[in-house]
């Protein structure tokens, strides 16, 4: 299927309004939000205390004026593939980032269907079926076209990365291909394309093979004619008669003013590490997390999304965070937000034994990641455990899961994952320094943990019968994941959320448009990557690995194209 401007800008552009409009007047909203997607930011008695009044500026202080056809705010994954498009496409693009240094190019799993890895081994996916699997996640409250981009283009995109990252010595793309050979309660898509040069983990990153993939994406866009100016922060946009013509940058020579005549591109990565707007908008998040996965220490506060917002954009009304159920703390340590000093223990997410904190179980522990982090909210300690026995190898094997959380190394799988090997090591060690608790009988593993000993008792007791008996009575998990707590050493963790980005932005139209007060695009505004909304509603579907990235990657892509053919 070809894509020229006519389809791209036309017919879902007005399926995007229209969808994307209904869903901000039908949806419950909070006070603060509600006032922003129905009148934006411009009416100054409803802007929240977070949000801030948009900085005076001038042309007089400028110390530089700078012109281009689209300026890309954010070296993140969508802003790298906005720009490297859009200057390959024969824009004259600039690229600015506060950091000083890209961040976001994942190595462990870019989201695609169709491309030439599936093609290989003979992956096929129903796009019609994944589409609806995707809307089902967010009870709707979502803008299909959007996903429909992905599920359509995803495979030029990740074919385009394969060939920067084939051109690095011995770095190829991995397919994560095979998936669980029993049937599982929520559907399982190979749709995962992680990097791998053979390189060292460190904090989960191959963090060789990704900055040599940033500097091949810095020579691409350089070699096209771009600008990249990192250490370059975006202070506000420039808005004349109804329409986004540019943005004012701060630098350490002073402030820049950036005229950008097809467009301004806003990818900054959302506001995970904005603690004002964490607790304005998803406090529930705040509250069932204990720590920080390593995607989040990126600089992501806000500011693109602030900055449309002060030109009338309209907030997403569902906010929506991307949790991983592994953040491992000490049983005595409180669950109280990602300072709260949480280890990343990838184990945290097999589908063993969880319970709360009477010892009670409460959720078919084989579900996407935040689905336990949710339950737990009804908590008051917002806190659960995870329980497994001596035989957890034979069980992990058996569990099969996809994704990051794969723990052992096998044809087809995650081919980041640590190791069985390693992974005992890693938990012998993390007894040692008291975050695990190992124990020679059940009574001294409730005891540890701080958890109800009688109740927990009854809790191991049936979770025995129902391995036995092959059948998740209870909850309904596939038998193939069940497990039993019988052979010592029994282990127990103290788990809550992992917190890696917020994935709630302004809301847009099918093209990537930023819709203003009246559900109408604002001019030369587009938002893509975490900075827009439509596209994930309460919950991140990991069951399809790398979708988020994958989406990043590829409306990145097409938005770049679009403008520079503009």
């Amino acid at each position: 299927m070809d894509m020229n401007r006519r389809t791209f800008l036309g017919g879902a552009a007005l399926f995007g309004a229209a969808l994307t409009a209904t869903a901000a007047g039908c949806a419950p909203q909070e006070p603060a939000r509600d006032e922003l997607s129905k009148t934006g930011a411009n009416d100054e008695s409803s802007a929240p205390a977070w949000l801030g009044e948009a900085p005076a500026i001038s042309d007089d202080e400028c110390v530089e004026t700078l012109d281009c056809d689209m300026l890309v705010v954010g070296a993140g994954c969508s802003g790298y593939f906005a720009a490297c498009h859009g200057a390959e496409a024969g824009a004259k693009v600039i690229l600015i980032e506060k950091d000083e240094i890209g961040h976001g190019i994942r190595d462990s799993g870019f989201g695609a269907v169709g491309s030439r890895y599936q093609v290989a081994h003979n992956v096929k996916i129903d796009k019609a079926e994944y589409l609806n699997d995707l809307i089902r996640y967010a009870d709707g409250q979502v803008n299909p076209a959007l996903h429909r981009k992905w599920l359509d283009y995803s495979h030029e995109a990740i074919d385009w990365y394969g060939d920067i990252v084939e051109s690095i010595d011995g770095a190829q793309i991995d397919l994560e291909w095979s998936m669980p050979a029993e049937p599982t309660r929520y559907h399982m898509w190979p749709t995962g394309h992680g990097t791998n040069d053979g390189s060292e983990l460190v904090g989960g990153i191959q963090t060789a093979v990704v900055g040599k993939v940033m500097e091949r994406l810095d020579a691409r866009i350089r070699d096209n004619g771009g600008d990249i100016r990192y250490l370059t922060k975006l202070e506000r946009l420039i808005s004349e008669q109804g329409a986004v013509v540019g943005a004012y940058a701060s630098t350490a020579d002073g402030m820049i003013r950036i005229n950008a005549s097809r467009g301004v591109v806003v990818a900054t990565g959302g506001y995970c590490n904005n603690e004002a707007m964490m607790a304005a908008l998803q406090p529930e998040v705040i509250a069932t997390t204990s720590g920080w996965c390593c995607h989040a220490t990126q600089p992501a506060t806000g500011d693109g999304i602030k900055a449309m917002l002060w030109e009338g954009a309209q907030l997403d009304p569902t906010s929506t965070a991307m949790i991983f159920d592994r953040g491992l703390v000490s049983p005595d340590t409180a669950i109280a937000g990602p300072d709260s000093g949480g280890y990343y223990f990838t184990l945290g997410s097999q589908p063993f034994l969880k319970v709360n904190s009477k010892g009670e179980r409460f959720i078919n522990e084989s579900t996407p990641y935040d689905y336990v982090s949710h339950a737990a909210r009804r908590f008051g300690d917002h806190a659960y455990f995870m329980v497994w026995d001596a035989n957890w190898r034979d069980d992990v094997l058996r569990f099969h899961t996809i994704g990051c959380s794969t723990i052992d190394l096998h044809e087809g799988g995650d081919q980041q994952a640590m190791g069985i090997e390693a992974t005992a090591e890693e938990m012998e060690a993390l007894v040692e320094q008291g975050l695990l608790v190992k124990a020679d009988t059940l009574e001294e593993l409730a005891a540890g943990l701080g958890i109800d000993a009688t109740t927990f008792a009854a809790t191991v007791a049936r979770a025995n019968e129902l391995y036995d008996k092959g059948e998740d009575e209870d909850f309904g998990k596939e038998p193939f994941r069940l497990s039993a707590m019988r052979t010592a050493p029994f282990y127990g963790a103290k788990l809550g959320g992992l917190l890696l980005c917020t994935l709630h932005g302004v809301q847009v139209t099918g093209d990537f448009q930023v819709l203003g007060p009246n559900g109408d695009p604002i001019p030369g505004l587009y938002a893509i990557g975490n900075d827009m909304g439509g596209y994930y509603a309460s919950s991140y579907p990991n069951f399809g690995a790398g979708t988020n990235a994958g989406r990043c990657a590829t409306h990145g892509m097409l938005l770049g194209r679009a403008l520079a053919q503009a």
